[in-house]
């Protein structure tokens, strides 16, 4: 962008009469000061004493340079400078000096709420941004002091505006790796305007253009990730993985703590320093070879069962005389063998060395990616005010970027604002507590104010509060399945915890029913995990992250602030985790807001309606999950497979309620290609009439490398009764109690048309047709009815001991699915008999002789007041 120099006589003159509007989309100086038009809503404002500007990236704006060219009228009004966008006015005095109250000021009268600001004026409603860990951290409190977790400002205010204040800040170079180093002027003011009333995400896209998009992490990442801090062997890992295989439940990471490397002399009691003034045993680089004999097969045996393995890294001590890497090290430093060096990740010299000779051996073995784990100084002793966590992160992923060793990822806490480049987040350490699980949900979602869209949690929390019983240090079942469900709708779904031996994760070591409900956590995370990888995409590309405030979609509405143990889950999918216990009847008490419209209610399988507080009363199995009325959901038809092992089998699960559009995206899954063009995308449309449903599947547009030319479409409509007639292209589908392409079945458990459609290339529409009968009935909350009464019974034959049994209307109700299974002809039938024997199963109940005291426990288990 050339510059516009309004300066001299023309300035003098300017002030005096008033000059014609002009259009530019370059920065506009006048005298000291200089004003750049990033966005219609984003303006860079800088002053400088000696007229000197900074055109190089800051850590924060790293593409400035490469936004679109936004266009303003520039003007000179009676001595002002005025600058117009579609959207603000910036009033500047000329010649005035340093921005002040009296000399500057931003306005619009378009934006709900209408702005008026000036330097110096203070945002009242920040929504916040997030925090750089949640080590110690008990709900929203530091379990220390019980003070308030600071979570920062972020881009995002009810007041309509924000300013970030980049005075001061680092830049970047243009080595090959860019490097950071210190602005020529310190003093000179560099503030950026965001100025965007309500429109939220139309903010976060702007910060997206100027700072840099939320890169997508690979495909792998949004898979389970099995993580604890424990001396694991060689032997036991493998065992670990063998026990994932044996029970069905799908990894795709496995996480491998500190141990991998020799810790000697590490103690937490009585803890030594190292010749760099360090703790002794946190850092390594040798791995400990009486857990690891043969590290390089090991890690080749994990890549060849599609896992991916990250290492635990403390870098503190740097790389001290014992480590097997020393010698080389040293060398390529052309360094003192006999004085260690301290850790210095500002030195670029220091961390070329590190990477070559250290880490990236390391990788060769087998390495997937880094966590890092950074707990020491806070800032850069070379390099004062420089964030070592934010700087750790840019180096780490931009090494790894440039050795194109598959898609770059690290794992590491949050640095600061301009860290949503390097995702994905660790969290920390987290106090096991249902305060905790009240908190991540909100903490999660407000992150996304800043564009880092990715914390990974300790699933279960980590440790307990110091000042605990140590007896009483155990899980509790109910809360870490809890906990898990959070994880599945998640942006990453990783249990870990402290080294304790009461403190075991793994499903297999629960009970039956509490087992089922962790490998069920598992398998909705692969179920939706097409969606959730779609929805990564469109962060990518908008900003929006995948876990989002209700705020984003619903600016207007108070509930939306309030409601903060809620988020959208992507596009369509509202998730309200529960995070409270049950009673004594198994059933947790949870309220969701829902926004006006009509959700579908995934828990009991009906619409309902929003613009209003949902009451809702939660098995330990359940999770108040809506569905946007009439969306398109794209699923994994078998969620029991990695990511690793997927064989591209989708389905599109058809939600009631109105119509629909969506997508399927998708592309190689762990390589950068994605950022020029390479990858593929399936739009996706229903259209609803009264007794019929049109879905059409586009053909696909774009390609990537590795692209399959074929797949297995099938299509699901939930809340759904025995159809007369489906269709794919025209051509009529039969019925089949077996998912063989050209196939439709009704399951009566959650009343669910699956459609298995034919085999197609990828260059072919499909469409597919459904017609129920005119006498089809209403299935609205019918899947919540059946299944209470199927728990109910459960629960009355485990409770109440009568040689003649439960009553036989009582016992066919609660089979009302399986008989709807058998006999799909007489669907019509089999609902009427169903809601017949309902309304009178208390009756029922009375006459085949079941006391009072038990019909009252079966009613309060039939969930009748949700």
């Amino acid at each position: 962008m050339k510059l516009l120099h309004l300066a001299g006589a023309f300035a003098l003159l300017a002030s005096a009469i008033a000059a014609p509007l002009h259009a530019t989309d370059a920065p506009v100086v006048s005298g000291n000061a200089r004003f750049t038009v990033l966005t219609p809503r984003v303006i860079r404002m800088e002053y400088s004493p000696s007229a000197q500007f900074e055109d190089a990236p800051s850590l924060v704006f790293t593409t400035r340079d490469k936004a679109p060219d936004a266009k303003a009228k520039v003007s000179h009004e009676k001595g002002w400078l005025v600058v117009r966008t579609d959207v603000l006015t910036l009033r500047y005095k000329e010649g005035s000096g340093a921005f002040t109250a009296a000399n500057l000021g931003i306005a619009s009268k378009t934006t709900k709420p209408a702005i008026d600001w000036h330097p110096g004026l203070k945002e009242s409603s920040n929504l916040g941004g997030t925090a750089r860990t949640l080590d110690q951290v008990d709900g929203d409190r530091h379990a220390s002091d019980n003070s308030l977790l600071d979570l920062g400002d972020g881009l995002i205010s009810r007041d309509g505006w924000h300013l970030v204040d980049d005075t001061g800040s680092f830049v970047l170079g243009n080595e090959k790796l860019p490097w950071v180093h210190r602005r020529a002027c310190q003093d000179c003011t560099d503030d950026t305007f965001f100025g965007y009333g309500h429109d939220y995400t139309a903010a976060l896209g702007d910060f997206a253009q100027i700072a840099g998009r939320e890169p997508l992490p690979p495909r792998y990442a949004f898979g389970y990730w099995w993580s604890r801090y424990w001396n694991y062997s060689d032997d036991e890992l493998r065992d670990l993985v063998g026990h994932f295989n044996r029970y069905g439940i799908p990894l795709d990471v496995l996480v491998i703590d500190m141990d991998w490397h020799r810790t000697d002399g590490l103690s937490w009691i009585h803890p030594k320093k190292d010749v760099n003034g360090q703790s002794m045993g946190w850092t390594g680089y040798t791995w400990n070879r009486s857990l690891f004999p043969e590290p390089g097969r090991l890690l080749h045996w994990l890549g060849a069962q599609g896992l991916k393995t990250t290492l635990n890294l403390h870098p503190a001590s740097g790389i001290l005389p014992h480590e097997d890497a020393y010698k080389d090290f040293m060398a390529e430093l052309k360094a003192d063998p006999a004085k260690p060096l301290p850790f210095e990740a500002a030195d670029a010299a220091y961390m070329a060395a590190y990477f070559k000779t250290v880490l990236d051996p390391l990788n060769a073995l087998g390495v997937t990616f880094w966590w890092l784990d950074w707990q020491q100084w806070k800032e850069s002793k070379a390099m004062p005010g420089l964030s070592n966590t934010w700087w750790l992160n840019h180096v780490f992923f931009t090494h790894m970027q440039q050795e194109g060793r598959g898609r770059p990822m690290i794992y590491h806490r949050w640095g600061g604002l301009g860290n949503h480049r390097y995702q994905v987040g660790f969290s920390g350490d987290s106090i096991i507590s249902w305060a905790s699980l009240a908190f991540q949900p909100r903490f999660t979602a407000t992150a996304s104010n800043v564009l880092y869209g990715y914390w990974s949690h300790d699933l279960g929390g980590h440790t307990f509060r110091d000042e605990s019983d140590p007896a009483t240090r155990r899980i509790d079942p109910e809360l870490y399945i809890r906990w898990m469900q959070f994880g599945a709708w998640s942006p990453i779904m990783r249990t870990h915890t402290t080294k304790n031996p009461n403190l075991t994760k793994e499903p297999w070591r629960f009970a039956p029913a509490e087992f089922d409900a962790l490998r069920d956590t598992v398998l909705t995370r692969y179920t939706f995990l097409p969606y959730t990888y779609t929805m990564g995409r469109k962060a990518y590309d908008t900003g929006v992250s995948l876990v989002r405030p209700m705020y984003y979609a619903w600016p207007d509405n108070d509930e939306a602030y309030t409601a903060r143990g809620e988020y959208m889950f992507g596009d369509d999918l509202l998730v309200s985790p529960v995070a409270a216990a049950g009673d004594a009847n198994g059933f947790a008490a949870h309220d969701t807001w829902l926004p006006a419209g009509n959700w579908f209610d995934t828990v009991d399988g009906g619409v309902v309606k929003g613009g209003r507080t949902f009451a809702g009363h939660y098995r330990l199995g359940e999770i108040p999950v809506f569905a946007r009325a009439g969306a398109i959901i794209p699923t994994n038809t078998d969620p029991t497979v990695s990511v690793a092992h997927d064989g591209g089998a989708r389905t599109f699960r058809v939600y009631p309620g109105g119509n629909g559009k969506a997508e399927l995206y998708e592309d190689a899954g762990d390589d950068d290609t994605y950022r020029n063009e390479a990858f593929a995308r399936t739009v996706l449309t229903s259209e609803w009439s009264k007794h019929a449903l049109r879905v059409r599947i586009a053909a696909r547009a774009g390609s990537y490398a590795g692209m399959p030319t074929s797949r297995q479409w099938s299509v699901e409509v939930v809340g759904s009764a025995v159809p007369a007639k489906v269709t794919v292209d025209g051509v009529a589908l039969s019925r089949s109690d077996e998912a063989k392409p050209g196939t439709w079945r009704l399951t009566g458990k959650d009343l669910t048309l699956h459609m298995t459609l034919p085999a197609h290339g990828y260059d072919q529409a499909q469409v597919v047709e459904v017609t129920w009968p005119d006498n089809a009935p209403d299935v609205n909350g019918l899947v919540g009815q059946m299944r209470d009464v199927r728990e109910a019974v459960a629960w009355l034959k485990a409770h109440w001991q009568d040689v003649n049994g439960v009553p036989d209307d009582v016992s066919l109700a609660a089979q009302a699915d399986l008989l709807i299974d058998y006999r799909p002809e007489r669907f019509v039938e089999e609902v009427a008999a169903f809601r017949k024997r309902y309304a009178q199963l208390d009756k029922a109940l009375e006459q085949g002789g079941v006391p009072a005291d038990m019909r009252a426990a079966f009613r309060a288990r039939l969930g009748a007041s949700r």
